[in-house]
């Protein structure tokens, strides 16, 4: 019989030791909890330290909470109290290691959650890795594909908040939330929290077939309620850096062979936070939530895609809260599907920043209102390169692409819509002078309803020739822009909504601060008059002179008299210089060179006295 030597005793030991020490696993989090509720407070809570109500009971997953977990060490200074039961360090954080693969982790407050051990892939969570698990007698461990998603993705957030972020992935799949069964509502749900630092992925964002949904799915991944009055994500205060991409959020949907579904109140990812005071002492909370980025997603069938606004909207306290004022800032909308929701984006706060970009919004006016975006209050938004409008001209026109209430700074770049009833509405109550608007490279033929006393400036702009209608009060600058396509191109196209032809299509109303003028184009029935440079306010010169066209003739300004080349008969008021124009009572013909005067419109005539 082979003898083993003392020293290979105790390298049979210490490799004893190693392999059990490399064979448990470390486990470690907060005991928090996660909800944006409708009060506007900050989500995260943690469980107080007080009466150690912040420990936690450990049972081997998969047991329905029947097995307590038993050979568990703690680490990083928690306290094992019991079989199963560990307490926080000082800091609040809870460590512990144990055989297992997974645990189910039981706070005081009565939430379970199924938990991952930390390893060199944390940071990076598949939302099927937290379904409703069973443990079998011997060891191996199951999953249940659940009929209802709303605990699964919890379960996930909530173990993502306590590494402080992470990236949760939704591979291929159609996952419902909000119900009991994937049918009946569940009373209880309250929308999903999104927290700090947490990335929403799908598999891809492909639009479900509008109107029908048919069993065979377009959108890879797909998250959708089945009852009204419910949102499927919520971003409360104090949370930043937040990201949902390359998915599809859809309300309340008819499937294949189902009657109509009511979607009314849903929401796919609702903001929703207050800026509190303290009505003792006036003291103001600061609940400031910044840095979103919603990227490659759909939002269908929706009552609001997004919606942001501060808690108690219609009962707001101004002793309690900065009514209006609640911080959602630092907005990105990038390459998003908004199709047939009542309204894609709703923004109702003072305090908020957005950039729209490469978006496209498709909705019609019977879905009622039928808007691309409603600007209800804001800060400054920028939108790019993004396309809204209906279907038809008919009963399935759009409403208005960008509705808006008051903003202070909107500016609209290489964007457009069509087939609406309208492009752009400003609400007068909302319009006030520090209000500017700005317009660049864009196309809209459908109205746009200038209102108050804003300020719009244009510049190479397409529209149509009676698309916008300006309050009196409204001060426009246009540079570059253009009413009506070339009609040596397009020819017969200029003409109002009553079919009526137009040779001088231009902005109806407002008051014109500066407009660049355009030459006459087109002949006979096609033909558009030119138009001249306009100011609309007083003119001043610094440091220099008015230089006037020295070769202008005789014989020129009585063509323009008469509108003879294209141009707007004169008007009273004109001053020209006449190089060949006798001075001396009404002009008459000279001799460049010897005579040559200033003519003035007077009166219908022109006089070089």
């Amino acid at each position: 019989m082979l003898k083993l030597s003392k020293f290979s005793l105790i390298a049979a030991a210490i490799f004893t030791l190693a392999v059990a020490a490399f064979g448990q696993n470390k486990y470690e989090g907060y005991s928090l909890s996660v909800d944006a509720d409708a009060g506007g407070a900050c989500p995260m809570r943690y469980l107080a330290a007080t009466g150690a109500r912040n420990a936690i009971e450990v049972y081997v997953a998969g047991t329905n909470g029947a097995t307590k977990a038993t050979a568990l060490t703690t680490c990083n200074g928690s306290i094992l109290r019991g079989a199963g039961s560990i307490a926080a360090n000082g800091e609040g954080r809870w460590c512990f290691q144990g055989p297992e693969p997974m645990y189910e982790i039981r706070l005081t407050s009565g939430v379970s959650n199924l938990w991952y051990p930390i390893d060199k892939n944390s940071g990076e969570y598949n939302v099927k890795d937290f379904r409703p698990v069973t443990r079998s007698g011997d060891g191996k461990y199951s999953f249940t594909e659940p009929a209802d998603y709303t605990s699964t993705i919890r379960n996930a957030i909530n173990f993502i908040a306590t590494r402080q972020g992470g990236t949760l992935r939704f591979p291929d799949g159609d996952y419902i939330v909000g119900t009991t069964d994937g049918e009946r509502r569940d009373p209880n749900y309250q929308a999903i929290t999104l927290t700090s630092g947490i990335n929403i992925v799908g598999a891809g964002s492909n639009t479900s077939a509008a109107g029908s949904n048919l069993p065979n799915r377009f959108s890879p991944t797909r998250i959708r309620l089945r009852n009204t009055n419910q949102t499927i994500f919520r971003i409360g205060g104090c949370t930043n850096q937040v990201t949902v991409k390359d998915l599809e959020l859809m309300g309340n949907s008819a499937l294949y062979g189902e009657t109509p579904r009511d979607a009314s109140g849903n929401y796919g990812i609702e903001g929703l936070g207050k800026w509190e005071i303290d009505p003792r002492t006036g003291a103001q909370s600061a609940n400031s939530s910044q840095v979103f980025n919603f990227e490659n997603v759909t939002f269908q069938n929706l009552d609001r895609g997004i919606f942001v606004h501060n808690a108690n909207d219609g009962n707001c306290k101004a002793a309690d809260q900065v009514c209006g004022g609640w911080q959602f800032d630092y907005v990105t909308v990038d390459h998003c599907v908004f199709m047939n929701n009542k309204t894609g984006i709703w923004v109702d706060t003072h305090n908020t920043d957005w950039s729209i970009s490469s978006s496209l919004f498709s909705y019609i006016a019977a879905n009622a209102p039928g808007d691309g975006i409603h600007i209800q209050k804001a800060g400054s938004m920028s939108i790019r390169q993004s396309f809204g409008g209906g279907y038809d001209y008919g009963a399935a026109v759009g409403g208005t692409f960008i509705y808006v209430d008051a903003i202070q700074t909107l500016t609209i770049v290489s964007s457009g819509s069509e087939r609406g009833k309208r492009s752009l509405y400003f609400n007068p109550l909302g319009a006030i002078r520090s209000q500017m608007v700005t317009m660049i490279g864009s196309i809209f033929g459908d109205p746009i309803e200038l209102h108050g006393n804003m300020n719009f400036t244009s510049s190479g702009n397409s529209f149509g020739p009676k698309t916008i209608q300006a309050d009196p009060n409204v001060q426009i600058t246009s540079v570059g822009d253009r009413f009506c396509s070339d009609p040596a191109i397009l020819p017969g196209l200029c003409k109002d909504a009553s079919g009526l032809t137009l040779t001088r299509p231009n902005f109806d109303g407002g008051r014109m601060m500066f407009q660049t003028g355009r030459l006459p184009e087109g002949t006979g029935p096609n033909r558009i008059d030119g138009k001249p440079n306009q100011f609309g306010y007083t003119v001043e010169l610094r440091d220099g002179l008015m230089q006037y066209d020295p070769n202008i003739t005789f014989g020129d300004i009585t063509k323009w008299a008469s509108g003879g080349d294209g141009r707007p008969p004169v008007q009273d008021g004109a001053l020209v210089y006449c190089r060949d124009c006798r001075r001396g009572g009404t002009c008459s013909q000279g001799q460049a060179g010897q005579d040559g005067s200033f003519a003035k419109r007077i009166n219908g005539k022109w006089m070089c006295d």
